[in-house]
């Protein structure tokens, strides 16, 4: 993607921030956080912004005594979503016809766009018709109407005018759902082209002015997008190009200039290289946080209840089996523990906690079994588990007593684990769940 090198150094500064210690590691990785933007040319004012609120928002959490490395990281994830849109970002056909005019610079993938647009709203049932506006470059109609005949969606006739050419159609359009308006690239600093724009605008009076714009524009984004939206009004946003291997940052930052959403991301050339973009699992994938929300719409799926004074229990290292087999009957639900524990940002992937994890993945069925065979006595206070209790419980679970002490131990260690290390990254991954720790 055009976002791999701006993504690549955001994750290193998440990875650098949860495993490290002490406080003053946060501001070090706030200032390259900084710096990763700037280079992956998001725009300097916005990065400013950005910057500051993390600060603010930061010490505001540091005065209620609340603050952490992974608070930190929840504060960076909650503060670029903002700055990308928070909300509904589809385009909603909310009326019939609804009226959609592409507009952008020459190169900027316009007509493709169009194209896999009209092939998105089809496959929702949606009547389409392709407005093919770009009477300037020549091969323009050939492009649309090849792309039309691949999908099976209508085009009209193109002509020499734009004007000319929606004027001769408008009585048509009450037979579609969706008419998807293709018109030529320009740069909005070009007045001819702005008269030919601004023409177009008034005769067809789109319901959604859509700028299509390359992930790879850089920095010229910011102007570009200004202007357009100054001559338009522009009421979302399309990226294209984000296979590349530009930085993409510019772009990114263009909702935030014009006010708009960025509605789609192309990823690809193909018809059906498109997805509707969404903030939240955007900011995810640039922080390297999608695995934990991959985790946490799995729990939903499941159906999965926290229990807050369970897991409290456990971060404390304060708990029972009877919580330890709450807490294993959930994780079998989601999936293996060495892949649970693989999607929890910045948990270390050695040492202790690797070997921990891995033991308890393997057994964690055998363990169900033998805490299903112990008293409730046993349950809440293994330490009156003895040898002839082991050899019982092994008999009546059908596991080996080796089995058995496996368990014990494990608990000891995962109790001893937790006391030392508060283990920050699940208490980072409860306050997702909604839990306040």
């Amino acid at each position: 993607m055009a976002f791999d090198s701006l993504s690549g150094k955001l994750k290193e500064g998440i990875k650098k921030l949860l495993n490290s210690t002490g406080s003053e590691k946060i501001e070090e990785v706030i200032s390259e956080m900084k710096q990763a933007l700037l280079e992956g040319d998001v725009d300097k004012q916005i990065v400013e912004k950005f910057i500051q609120k993390v600060r603010d928002d930061i010490k505001a959490k540091k005065g209620k005594g609340l603050v952490s490395r992974e608070r930190v990281v929840d504060i960076i994830y909650e503060d670029l979503i903002e700055i990308l849109g928070t909300g509904e970002n589809k385009i909603e056909v909310n009326t019939v016809p609804f009226k959609i005019l592409l507009v952008g610079l020459f190169g900027s993938g316009k007509t493709t766009t169009a194209g896999k647009l009209a092939n998105y709203y089809k496959k929702r049932g949606y009547r389409v018709l392709l407005l093919p506006l770009d009477t300037f470059r020549p091969a323009a109609y050939d492009q649309l109407s090849q792309l039309s005949k691949q999908i099976n969606v209508k085009i009209t006739s193109s002509g020499k005018n734009p004007v000319d050419i929606i004027k001769a159609n408008l009585a048509s359009f009450k037979n579609y759902d969706v008419i998807i308006a293709d018109s030529a690239g320009r740069d909005a600093l070009d007045n001819e082209l702005v008269k030919e724009i601004k023409d177009i605008n008034a005769t067809l009076k789109p319901n959604n002015v859509t700028l299509v714009i390359p992930a790879d524009l850089g920095q010229n984004a910011s102007m570009q997008v200004k202007s357009f939206h100054d001559l338009l009004g522009i009421n979302s946003i399309i990226l294209t190009k984000t296979d590349g291997t530009a930085n993409g940052g510019g772009a990114l930052t263009a909702a935030y200039i014009s006010g708009a959403k960025v509605a789609f991301i192309g990823t690809g050339e193909k018809l059906n290289e498109i997805e509707e973009f969404e903030p939240k699992q955007f900011v995810s994938r640039l922080l390297g946080l999608e695995g934990l929300e991959s985790l946490l719409k799995k729990a939903e799926e499941e159906n999965i209840k926290i229990n807050e004074e369970t897991v409290k229990n456990v971060i404390k290292g304060e708990f029972s089996l009877i919580d330890i087999y709450d807490e294993y009957s959930n994780t079998r639900k989601l999936g293996p523990l060495d892949k649970i524990a693989s999607l929890i940002p910045g948990l270390p992937s050695s040492g202790k906690t690797k070997e921990l994890v891995e033991r308890q993945g393997e057994n964690i069925g055998k363990f169900v079994n033998v805490m299903d065979s112990m008293t409730k006595e046993e349950l809440e206070n293994p330490k009156t588990i003895d040898a002839s209790r082991i050899s019982r419980i092994a008999r009546g679970s059908g596991q080996s007593e080796e089995i058995v002490r496996e368990l014990l131990e494990q608990y000891k260690k995962m109790k001893t684990l937790m006391k030392m290390s508060g283990n920050k990254q699940v208490q980072s991954m409860m306050r997702r769940f909604g839990i306040k720790l």
